[in-house]
């Protein structure tokens, strides 16, 4: 009955070469927020960690980054390419694009040295977004009011959200996202053999399917883990029919004792202002390597919901 059941699967050696499988699911940001249980999203200060131990191990053959990401902050994603084609320097790595490897997500993928997409996989997304709130009327209507003490000319870019932008701070943010997208497109463009004018045909912010992407030299290889897998062996001169064992190197998944901690902590800090609340959610990220501007979709990665959030949510929506 369990004949076919591949023995790395429930944890039974399967061979004596190694071959590492680092996941990396949600959303991107550089390091954990007070927001955050333990297990959400693609912390870059984690993920790097991964890298390394894996880069400086001689017992693995070869790895796996296995990506299902639309994306996120615009610097993690870059720092995470970087240590992905560190590691690339000394050993296969192939990029398993899962559900969703878009932006960001796309970002990580292009620095492994073969990419494999699912058919329908949405990929692609090489684009930047970025932007400010300007809260001026919701601070009148909760009577909030803010003073910002100032020196230069463009000390209060991202801190006075209580106004709009005037027209020299809005060319300056312009130009800087601009400046990342460039980088963006022209590592992509580097990283898949093709010409600036080219790439630029396909990125821009579009997505697509695996297929599509393929046809257009975004990603190598259609397939999932398993497709993936038969590269990295065969990248790493091992032998298909000889058996290799997978290492997982993500962290566990959550006991109920974390669940419970990361509860408490967000209801401790639910305790904190409004006004308190306004000022964390205006903290600017930097330019975001992001396929959705959906502000709440992160409350959709909480098991339990995050109760800081849904108390700004209902302020805004009853503007």
């Amino acid at each position: 009955k369990y004949s076919r059941v591949r023995k790395w699967t429930v944890g039974i050696p399967g061979g004596k070469e190694l071959i590492a499988i680092i996941r990396a699911s949600g959303s991107i940001s550089r390091v954990e927020s007070q927001l955050s249980v333990s297990s959400s999203g693609i912390i870059a200060e984690k993920f790097i960690e991964k890298i390394r131990t894996v880069r400086e191990s001689k017992e693995f053959k070869a790895a796996i980054i296995r990506i299902d990401s639309p994306g996120g902050d615009a610097l993690a994603s870059d720092l995470m390419w970087r240590e992905i084609r560190l590691l690339a320097a000394s050993k296969p790595v192939i990029a398993s694009m899962s559900d969703v490897a878009a932006s960001g997500g796309y970002y990580m993928a292009m620095g492994a040295d073969v990419i494999v997409a699912e058919s329908l996989t949405l990929t692609g997304s090489i684009g930047v977004v970025t932007g400010k709130f300007n809260l001026g009327k919701l601070y009148e209507k909760i009577g909030f009011n803010k003073e910002i003490l100032s020196r230069g000319k463009y000390a209060e870019l991202l801190a006075a959200e209580q106004r709009p932008f005037r027209p020299d701070e809005a060319e300056l943010f312009a130009k800087s996202a601009q400046h990342a997208y460039k980088q963006f497109r022209d590592k992509a463009a580097s990283s898949r053999s093709m010409t600036v004018e080219k790439m630029e045909e396909f990125a821009q912010g579009r997505v697509w399917t695996g297929n599509d992407a393929a046809s257009r030299g975004l990603v190598d290889a259609i397939g999932g883990l398993s497709r993936a897998i038969a590269i990295a062996k065969m990248k790493a001169d091992i032998p298909q029919d000889r058996q290799v064992t997978l290492v997982e190197m993500s962290r566990a998944n959550p006991s109920l004792p974390e669940i419970l901690l990361g509860v408490g902590s967000s209801l401790v800090v639910a305790d904190r202002t409004v006004k308190e609340l306004l000022q964390g959610l205006t903290f600017s990220y930097g330019v975001q390597a992001r396929m959705d501007g959906i502000l709440f979709q992160t409350l959709e990665e909480y098991p339990f919901g995050n109760p800081i959030l849904s108390i700004i949510k209902d302020i805004i929506s009853s503007l």
